[in-house]
């Protein structure tokens, strides 16, 4: 299993127009891709970014995603329009900690 975060950076006061094209994004077609686990969508209370967190089985399943048609169509200039810049990255996770009991 791996984790992909993606920090977006986006324009103060288009923060939620922002996350919701994000979340369109996730719930209209990375949901449905095959080897997607989950994903937790959040925003930064300064208002200048939206992260994603998604975990998948393997990150050739987060590469096929890319090449999907939908995530191509979603990809478009309305996306882009608050959006300033993103920043993705794979992460393995090394080590878990839970609270004890």
């Amino acid at each position: 299993m791996i984790t992909f975060v993606n920090v977006f950076t986006v324009l103060p006061e288009k923060q939620q127009d922002a996350f919701q094209a994000i979340q369109k994004v996730y719930t209209d077609v990375v949901a449905h891709q095959p080897g997607f686990i989950s994903a937790n969508l959040i925003v930064s209370d300064d208002g200048v970014r939206v992260t994603a967190i998604a975990k998948w089985e393997s990150e050739e399943n987060l590469k096929a995603l890319r090449n999907t048609q939908g995530f191509k169509d979603l990809h478009n200039e309305n996306f882009y329009n608050s959006i300033i810049s993103n920043d993705g990255h794979v992460y393995s996770t090394v080590v878990e900690i839970n609270p004890q009991k």
